[in-house]
């Protein structure tokens, strides 16, 4: 049973609540809520668009004053109630009920899951509920069933010095996850310092990480400090570790197993104390296999596995996070949007995102940067769908490109420089022309080679394809195109 108070209602509520196992008590004006709120517990409060005595936005800050995670949703009846929902939002409301549009389902489910989120917090440790906003966790933002069992996992080692590795697709948030876990760690006043591995080239890498001696190699002017002395006592965060190479590999494991580095180029042996956290969204068991990854590495990063679960497998929560997005979007470009609308959310949710949360941070940005409107619909999101459905011209075509392929194994081959001089008949000849076929055919056959020749890193993939990150995830998207296991 989930105990609702209705605030603003003389038992009319709406209609889709009379079909739900809930228990409602109803009051008219936000003072008899605050009263409410102070002396009974409710698992949900939903308050009606307009309000006497007191306004909506005022009312839910003070009940999140009252209680910070009790969830708060509201009824959008007008448009003026749509244009305040952004606001609405960031005072802390958790989810809102267009009466005429939402379905049963669409309601019970948000319902169930602001029952979820309010028991979970419930059964959290006293020191430990701090950490939870309404809608989340610090500034993570999630409160699908994957996310709780998240935030347990985080909870269970915040005060605990555990090496600890974050499994997760590109764009599902790992880096904010790591940051989290050096906020709420014993380490936290000491210094966080977060590597991208593949974007410093291999042979720089190990300078940034250990640092370097004077003369070391060209253009060592001065002794460096790296990475790991910089932060040492506190946290160090190395993202995409699997792309590492195995010779810098085993100066990792030695960190991991003495404490101790060298400078490149110096023979001095230093302590340091720092913890490691990294991320990756390769299967490493199977870089292991193809000898590409150090098992002794592994099994030392991988004492406490974290699994971030991608958008598509947490619909539930592309609600409050695009509402974020937008909220700090609005702060960024200072546009006049206000909200999502209801059709608008539906068409969110039922896109794949397989760029996750990078995706559609990057797809509301193109949207308010195009539509500077107050309501976002259903019509500028599909826009943008429809857009990156057509032909990129950053995609570049198998018969101009200058890594061909080939036509018995339709490999991407990354080309020297005689090849980048062949002529375009050349590489022409290059392609399986017994049949011919059509433009997306092609295309879905060069980005399966490449996928399959980069052992599906997308970074290093999309360069060889010569377009971004989120064009190939789309594209991915739009040929149904999935790793195997």
């Amino acid at each position: 049973m989930i105990k609702v108070l209705f605030v603003g209602g003389n038992k009319r509520g709406i209609d889709q609540l009379s079909q739900a196992d809930i228990d409602i008590d109803y009051v008219q004006n936000g003072m008899i809520a605050l009263s409410a709120a102070q002396t009974k517990e409710f698992d949900i409060i939903i308050i009606e668009d307009q309000l006497p005595l007191m306004t909506p936005i005022r009312l839910i800050k003070e009940l999140i004053s009252i209680n910070s995670t009790v969830p708060v949703i509201g009824i959008i009846r007008s448009d003026e109630a749509s244009m305040n929902l952004l606001e609405s939002f960031g005072a802390g409301l958790f989810g809102c009920i267009h009466p005429e549009s939402s379905s049963n389902e669409e309601i019970l489910t948000l319902l169930s899951s602001a029952k979820r989120f309010h028991d979970f917090i419930k059964n959290v440790p006293k020191i430990s509920k701090r950490h939870f906003s309404s809608i989340g966790f610090q500034n993570i933002v999630g409160v699908s069933k994957p996310m709780l069992d998240l935030y347990h996992l985080l909870n269970q080692i915040k005060s605990k010095n555990v090496t600890t590795i974050l499994y997760g697709e590109s764009g599902t948030g790992k880096n904010l996850i790591a940051k989290t876990l050096h906020q709420i760690s014993l380490r936290r006043d000491r210094p966080n310092i977060a590597v991208n591995c593949p974007a410093i080239p291999s042979e720089l890498l190990e300078s940034e990480l250990f640092g370097h001696e004077k003369g070391a190699f060209t253009g060592a002017i001065e002794r460096k400090d790296g990475k790991f002395l910089i932060a040492n006592s506190g946290t160090v965060f190395l993202d995409e570790i699997g792309d590492m190479s195995p010779s810098l590999q085993a100066k990792i494991l030695r960190v991991l197993e003495s404490g101790e580095i060298e400078r490149v180029g110096g023979a001095e042996t230093i302590k340091i104390d720092v913890r490691i956290i990294s991320a990756t969204n390769q299967d490493l068991e199977q870089r292991i296999r193809d000898g590409k990854f150090r098992q002794d590495l592994y099994h030392r990063i991988n004492v406490f596995p974290l699994r971030i679960a991608p958008l598509r497998d947490r619909k539930e929560d592309i609600p409050l996070t695009a509402m974020t997005i937008l909220k700090n979007l609005k702060k960024k470009h200072n546009i006049v949007t206000g909200c999502i609308s209801h059709d608008g959310m539906q068409a969110l949710q039922s896109y794949g995102w397989p760029g996750n949360v990078r995706e559609l941070e990057n797809t509301l940005e193109r949207i308010v940067l195009i539509n500077d409107l107050p309501i976002i619909t259903k019509k500028e999101i599909m826009a943008i769908f429809d857009e990156s459905s057509k032909p990129h011209q950053e995609y570049t075509s198998p018969m101009t490109s200058t890594h061909p392929v080939s036509s018995a194994s339709a490999e991407i081959s990354i080309s020297s420089s005689s090849e980048d001089q062949r002529s375009v008949k050349e590489q022409t000849h290059s392609v399986n022309t017994s049949a011919i076929k059509t433009l997306k055919e092609l295309e879905y056959e060069v980005i399966q080679a490449g996928l399959s020749r980069t052992n599906w890193n997308m970074t290093l993939t999309a360069q060889q394809l010569g377009i971004s990150r989120m064009t190939l995830y789309r594209k991915l998207d739009q040929h149904g195109l999935r790793k195997k296991d």
